[in-house]
């Protein structure tokens, strides 16, 4: 029954300074995660039993949400531990896997840059009208760059993935048990 579950694997991140990177945008987003935790007890409280809810409360869920998301990605998208479906796996030769890897590599990284360079207009916008929160005017800008800067990131960490696929150094993975092996 063992040999059907597919072996752990460590996260590949080889060097020194991709670990670092790695631990620091896990531990922000895992900080703001927290904050986030924190700020929803006490708006359910003040909401619940005190009949004062947290002034501001949507508005920091939203922009720490972006933050969350936005500050792992990078990290997911090179460990390739972002959410698939395999359902076509069973059917699709091995053989032609990692050039598949690489076709869908190439294309998400051209996908996150043209959202890079999207986001990094729409933030300059929001930084010259001096957008903000409607109830606690928190600049937009800054988080608008914050997710473009992620975003490019991201799409040269798919870059990496397409380029270890095409060399042979990327492993390919499969929920599929048997497609492991």
């Amino acid at each position: 029954m063992a040999d059907n579950v597919p072996p752990e694997t460590e996260p590949r991140l080889e060097s020194r300074s991709n670990r670092w990177f790695g631990w620091l945008t896990d531990g922000l987003s895992a900080f703001v995660l927290f904050a986030l935790m924190v700020m929803t007890c006490i708006d359910v409280f003040g909401r619940e039993i005190l009949n004062a809810p947290l002034d501001g409360a949507t508005e920091l869920t939203q922009l720490m949400m972006g933050v969350i998301v936005f500050a792992v990605l990078p990290v997911v998208s090179l460990r390739e531990e972002h959410v698939t479906v395999d359902l076509l796996d069973k059917w699709f030769p091995r053989r032609l896997a990692p050039p598949r890897q690489v076709i869908l590599n190439l294309l998400a990284s051209v996908m996150m840059a043209v959202v890079c360079w999207r986001v990094w207009v729409i933030g300059a916008f929001q930084v010259d009208y001096g957008d903000t929160t409607e109830f606690l005017r928190i600049p937009l800008g800054p988080v608008s760059y914050f997710i473009a800067v992620m975003s490019g990131i991201t799409a040269i960490a798919l870059l990496i993935n397409a380029t270890r696929h095409l060399t042979g150094k990327a492993e390919i993975r499969s929920q599929d048990p048997r497609l492991n092996q």
